[in-house]
């Protein structure tokens, strides 16, 4: 279990302290780094919000999987990695013990008679 950022409690809410390190939403591609979950108890049932360290969230309940490691063949967010690590909370790879290959995901266009374009490398 890690320490989550501090989040301000709303009414009907539950700002979690501690969590497992990774997040797999079943909808997504890479696997997150969580930095605030909170259950919020403001509709018929119970449903998560988290907020990943690249930015990005999600909400839901069992589209969400807390992972003590990535998934095998999936991609951890390379933003999420970096910001995280930069928190000074410890790498993915010492958290797991091995390597974890990192990921991004880049929108294209696919419109006008245009082929993919691809991101040059810098």
């Amino acid at each position: 279990m890690l320490p989550l950022k501090r989040a301000r409690k709303m009414l009907g809410s539950v700002v979690w302290t501690k969590c497992l390190p990774f997040v797999e939403n079943s909808r997504g591609v890479l696997i997150h780094r969580p930095r605030v979950v909170t259950t919020y108890n403001i509709h018929r049932d119970a449903h998560i919000a988290v907020n990943y360290w690249c930015g990005n969230g999600t909400t839901g309940g069992k589209n969400i999987s807390f992972l003590t490691k990535p998934t095998p063949g999936k991609l951890l967010c390379r933003h999420c990695e970096a910001k995280a690590v930069a928190a000074r909370l410890p790498t993915t790879d010492s958290l797991v013990g091995a390597h974890v290959h990192l990921g991004i995901v880049v929108a294209q266009q696919t419109c006008c008679g245009r082929e993919p374009q691809r991101e040059q490398s810098k």
